[in-house]
């Protein structure tokens, strides 16, 4: 094919794509294009060739290139300019190394799983990983949507990262040919077709923790004050040590007010619970929630009892999140930076040699605070 124009020869090669790759000829010339300009093929302020030029350059129709300059100028490479064209910009932009998926899904979209995330989006990015978003609403058991979901999955994607099994959403992944990875799951959960691996949250060492400071102290008696949906760590080794565990389920509304609703209602259940409680008194109170503590304290304060004196209270806590308290309470500790930390490295271990062992474990810490 015949190169018209007086373009040097070095750019020659950026409009040579080939029909039988495994990119389409769309991602052929936008990554061509990218490369070119971080590497100062074309430099700031340097017009690129026109639309039809560059088809027939590339021997395409003039959509391969229409839809290449519509991804470059979304990247911030370049800036459409009326009745001018297409110029380069100034400012700096990373090469990017491949695409990632990130999709949220409403149920899952809370504090820890925000902070986690982003995170790990943060980390990718960093790494020269362009990370894209997808939201998936939700509205009580029904998805929304998914429609769309499933028309962006169309286009490629080295890894798509999910919240959790949701099986909607994860069969439209795995019917894409996607590879993905969970980043909510159970240890031992079986993966599907496709997904590469998951990250999961172990307990183990934390209860151990707690069961050793409970023996060291005589707790006898535990009340574990728990939401139904609720994260909480598995206690049941205290029964092994001789104590008594005793559980306290607490509503709370699927809401925008759904942390001043759990406080309340835990406020609630321990005035009711505790009032006339001597001989029964629990030893300690375990909150499984941060805004069931505040409740909770707020409760105890109301009847008399000094914590850690008349009784004690941990709490699980998730880092950089749980209210303010007077005293640093003893807790189970969710670090979210440090999961997306060992989770992010997971990732870009699959990425470069496309092996990831299975499982990443995130442990929880025990906390000893001023409370127990």
């Amino acid at each position: 094919m015949a190169i018209k124009g007086n373009l040097p020869c070095r750019r020659h090669a950026i409009y040579s794509l080939d029909p039988a790759a495994a990119e389409t000829l769309t991602e052929q010339l936008t990554g061509n294009l990218r490369r070119a300009i971080a590497n100062g093929v074309f430099k700031p302020g340097d017009k690129l060739p026109g639309v039809r030029q560059m088809a027939e350059l590339c021997g395409t129709s003039v959509q391969v290139p229409i839809d290449a300059l519509k991804a470059l100028a979304n990247e911030g490479f370049v800036k459409a300019r009326p009745r001018i064209g297409c110029i380069v910009l100034g400012k700096s932009r990373k090469v990017w190394q491949g695409r990632i998926l990130m999709v949220h899904v409403g149920a899952h979209s809370n504090y820890g799983q925000n902070v986690f995330c982003g995170e790990v989006a943060s980390l990718l990015g960093a790494a020269n990983w362009r990370v894209e978003h997808f939201y998936v609403p939700r509205r009580g058991p029904e998805y929304l949507d998914l429609k769309s979901f499933a028309k962006a999955l169309s286009e490629k994607y080295d890894l798509v990262l999910l919240p959790a099994h949701d099986p909607p959403v994860v069969g439209i992944v795995q019917k894409s040919g996607h590879p993905y990875m969970l980043l909510a799951a159970q240890v031992g959960e079986p993966k599907g077709a496709g997904c590469i691996g998951s990250m999961a949250w172990t307990d183990s060492q934390a209860v151990a923790d707690f069961a050793e400071h409970c023996r060291e102290a005589g707790v006898r008696r535990v009340l574990v004050v728990r939401l139904e949906d609720c994260f909480y760590a598995n206690l049941n080794r205290l029964s092994d040590e001789g104590v008594e565990v005793e559980y306290l389920h607490i509503d709370g509304e699927m809401s925008d007010l759904r942390a001043e609703s759990v406080s309340c209602n835990a406020y609630e259940a321990i005035l009711k619970g505790m009032a006339g409680r001597r001989t029964s008194r629990p030893d300690l109170i375990y909150f499984a929630d941060d805004y069931l503590a505040r409740g909770g304290l707020w409760a105890l304060e109301r009847l008399g009892l000094r914590v850690s004196e008349d009784i004690k209270v941990v709490s699980l806590s998730n880092y950089g999140n749980a209210p303010f308290y007077p005293k640093p309470l003893t807790r189970f500790e969710h670090n979210h930076f440090d999961y997306a930390a060992k989770t992010a490295r997971a990732i870009l271990r699959y990425l470069r040699s496309g092996h990831l062992p299975g499982t990443v474990l995130c442990a929880l810490r025990y906390v000893r605070g001023e409370t127990f």
